[in-house]
């Protein structure tokens, strides 16, 4: 009994589970349309209920692009302050976590002036920069340097 009760709980349990490369390689382009955007923000809804800062820090991102799409301007407001709020607890939660530190440079690098998100870009430049080496997950490494090569951020 307590055999198919394991196997039972395993099977129903990794169905539900959302991969972070899911999501990452839905990050890439969720904001080419609101569409897009809107698939990636029900992806990381669905994987809040994983362990780890990281799920929390891309469902602030999908927030933050929930925002960019809307029209009403105290909607737009509301979801961008929640966005920012769970990327920084995220952040709290986990500071050297470099992934995070990149989502939180996506958003802040992106983000209107007016919209007072900006302070640490340069800090999360700076971490990025100086634990890049030091990744030992491949994917996320190729992930994270691909970011750095191809985002404005690093090119001012």
């Amino acid at each position: 009994m307590k055999i198919l009760l394991i196997v039972f709980t395993l099977f129903f349990s990794n169905g539900n589970s959302i991969q972070i490369e899911e999501i990452r390689d839905s990050y890439k382009t969720c904001n080419q349309s609101e569409e897009k955007a809107t698939q990636f923000f029900e992806l990381t809804e669905k994987a809040l209920h994983n362990k780890g800062a990281v799920y929390k820090g891309y469902h602030g991102a999908a927030l933050a692009l929930k925002a960019s799409f809307a029209w009403n301007p105290i909607k737009k407001l509301s979801n961008f302050n929640k966005a920012k709020k769970m990327i920084d607890e995220a952040i709290f939660l986990e500071p050297e976590n470099v992934e995070l530190r990149m989502i939180r440079l996506s958003i802040q690098s992106n983000a209107p002036k007016i919209a007072g998100y900006y302070k640490n870009i340069e800090e999360d430049k700076k971490v990025m920069l100086g634990s890049v080496t030091k990744i030992t997950d491949e994917g996320l490494k190729e992930y994270i340097e691909n970011f750095i090569a191809y985002s404005n951020a690093f090119s001012e």
